[in-house]
């Protein structure tokens, strides 16, 4: 188990300018790879994503995610 990192994530999206307020959240299990490396899979169950200028709410669905670290 010391290898695994398990993720859930809430999220609030507040766009004032179009009176439009979202919430969610996702979740993510991630793998360790040695020290400096670990790869995740995960899926948002929400309809939008971190890139806030990218309002067509489509953002639903699975994700890879590889972090490295120097």
């Amino acid at each position: 188990m010391r290898h695994w990192d398990f993720l859930i994530e809430g999220r609030m999206l507040d766009v004032k300018a179009a009176q439009d307020n979202r919430k969610g959240f996702l979740t993510a299990i991630h793998r360790h790879f040695g020290q400096n490396l670990k790869v995740g899979i995960g899926y948002n169950f929400t309809d939008f994503n971190d890139d806030l200028t990218d309002l067509n709410y489509d953002a639903k669905g699975w994700f890879l995610n590889i972090v490295g670290k120097i």
